[in-house]
């Protein structure tokens, strides 16, 4: 697949490390990285992506925030959360905003892949007109 039809995907996190891991793993898309809510709300505004998987604990800026920005901005588009801190009530703030996934820090390589995947196909039934996501 060219690099014009590949799906693209905003990866959110402070720690360099981790987005540069998920850049790795997912290197079959058009991966953006932002390094803080900050840059990722900027990146948001300036476009659309296809999945936007973001930390929740961020300094300044939270993962809640910039998802948030995406849901106004974007509504449809699929959001993935990623955290170290898996309480339940940050669990259920991530699925009140309607976020596909919340991955848990750390996660395995195939975990993430098939949330991705699950992801993206769910957003593909959707703008095919199908609400069978």
């Amino acid at each position: 697949m060219d690099e014009v039809n590949k799906k693209s995907i905003l990866i959110v996190d402070d720690e360099a490390v981790m987005r540069d891991f998920l850049y790795d793993v997912l290197e079959d898309f058009a991966v953006e990285k932002a390094s803080d809510g900050d840059e990722a709300i900027a990146k948001i505004k300036a476009r659309a992506y296809d999945l936007i998987i973001t930390d929740m604990k961020m300094p300044r800026v939270s993962g809640e925030e910039v998802v948030r920005f995406a849901r106004e901005t974007y509504p449809d588009t699929p959001i993935i959360i990623i955290s170290g801190y898996s309480s339940l009530s940050s669990v259920g703030i991530a699925l009140g905003y309607g976020v596909c996934a919340f991955l848990s820090k750390p996660f395995t390589i195939k975990q993430l892949r098939a949330e991705v995947d699950k992801s993206l196909r769910s957003d593909q039934r959707r703008a095919e007109g199908g609400a069978h996501a």
